[in-house]
């Protein structure tokens, strides 16, 4: 029977208004550890271990005293005795449902218990056995431990032993040790303390092996996941990103940008290699600084031309000063300073026109951002993970199971309502 039919309800530890009051609440940690054992029980049931299932229960009921985790105990005392017909079984098992009816009066599964009781008392006055007499102690149990992890395909040793997840295996009481593998997570190995009549839950919640991304192509891009900055390439090592769908993107200024939807997987090695093209606009800027350039270098050439005129003038003019200018020289005076000016005009008018065009290629390769159009609604939507599955021995320990055996009946329904 699967374990998922197990209903979902933290009602039992809270409480509720059938159960007996008592002096002091649990101390949370109590509560955890009467929620495990509880766990572990459903499961030994499950598994048809009703004397294993029987000593989680008690002693969930010891620390967190219910009347469902009573009901229980009553169903499994029920189930051992249509199994093994040990009539210490058949006394517990009446015990128990008349406690679990004396408690809750009605409502819950008080039809359930009557029913119950109304199948096993004539039972036992066919087989002699009087529900009333003083109860005999339950045979001893050996110590057991139970392994119980959130993930379904593992491989789980006690003491070098195989061991299956759920279920109750005997150990000798005293220390042991146990190691859980699981393909994509990391392994888990710890000592435990196991003793005689008891059932020790071992709650082992995996960790995942993240996934790893490996990043190539264009240097000095910065690869981002799920908006999150990772690196710049060339990375120095793989990015490690939990399993699940993410969103890669690579960028870099005067870059096409790259972005992809990845499904990663635990412990999975993926390897992008990305080639980030040129914008436009970057080779606009180029051309234009280019351009403007070769209006400088231009405006240069003029300054110097004009330079030159200046100095034919300079020479003219300091003869005349000196009284060795012959009158024909006059107009060669005026023809150098018009040039001069002309040239200067020029290198005025190419400087300011190269700078121009520099400062505009410029501002363009400065702000040439990368624009990338994510589906951002629809990527949040996938990013988010279905609610975890309750970590071992964190089920709620409200459970019944309903009576559908009889006298050499097998089978059981198992619900849960608390």
């Amino acid at each position: 029977m699967n374990h998922r039919i197990l209903s979902v309800g933290i009602a039992l530890l809270l409480g509720v208004a059938a159960a007996p009051a008592h002096a002091a609440d649990p101390a949370p940690a109590q509560v955890d550890q009467a929620r495990m054992l509880f766990s572990a029980g459903a499961k030994a049931y499950e598994a048809g271990q009703f004397r294993a299932a029987i000593q989680a229960f008690e002693d969930a009921n010891k620390i967190v005293a219910k009347p469902q985790i009573v009901f229980s105990i009553a169903q499994a005392h029920r189930r051992q005795y249509y199994l093994a017909k040990e009539p210490e079984h058949l006394r517990e098992a009446i015990r128990r449902y008349r406690e679990y009816v004396d408690t809750v009066k009605e409502g819950g599964r008080v039809s359930d218990a009557a029913q119950a009781l109304a199948e096993l008392e004539p039972v036992a006055a066919r087989t002699a056995i009087d529900p009333s007499a003083p109860t005999r102690p339950v045979p001893k149990d050996p110590a057991r431990v139970m392994v119980m992890t959130q993930v379904e395909s593992t491989r789980i040793t006690i003491d070098g032993a195989p061991a299956k997840a759920g279920l109750a295996v005997e150990v000798k009481p005293g220390k042991h040790h146990i190691t859980t593998i699981a393909d994509g997570y990391f392994p888990d190995e710890r000592d435990v303390q196991a003793v005689d009549n008891a059932l020790v839950p071992v709650d082992v919640s995996l960790r995942e092996r993240p996934a790893h991304l490996i990043v190539a192509g264009t240097s000095g891009a910065q690869v981002s996941v799920d908006g999150r900055p990772a690196g710049t390439t060339p990375l120095s090592a793989p990015i490690e990103i939990p399993s699940g769908t993410h969103l890669v993107t690579v960028t870099k200024n005067g870059h096409v940008g790259y972005s992809q939807e990845l499904e990663l997987t635990r412990d999975q090695r993926k390897q992008l290699s990305v080639s980030l093209a040129d914008t436009a606009q970057r080779t606009v800027s180029f051309a234009l600084m280019l351009g403007g350039g070769a209006g400088l270098v231009a405006g240069g050439v003029f300054t110097g031309a004009a330079l030159v005129n200046q100095g034919h003038a300079q020479k003219i003019q300091d003869r005349r000063d000196a009284g060795t200018i012959p009158p024909s020289d006059a107009d060669a005076y005026d023809s150098a300073r018009s040039r001069r000016d002309d040239w200067s005009k020029a290198a005025i008018a190419a400087f300011s026109i190269g700078g121009a065009v520099v400062v505009t290629g410029a501002v363009l390769y400065l702000f040439d951002q990368p624009i990338l159009s994510m589906p951002a609604a629809r990527f949040e939507d996938r990013t988010k993970k279905p609610d975890p599955k309750p970590a071992p021995g964190r089920e709620p320990m409200e459970m019944s199971f309903v009576p559908i055996l009889g006298p050499g009946l097998g089978g059981a329904g198992l619900s849960g309502k608390f």
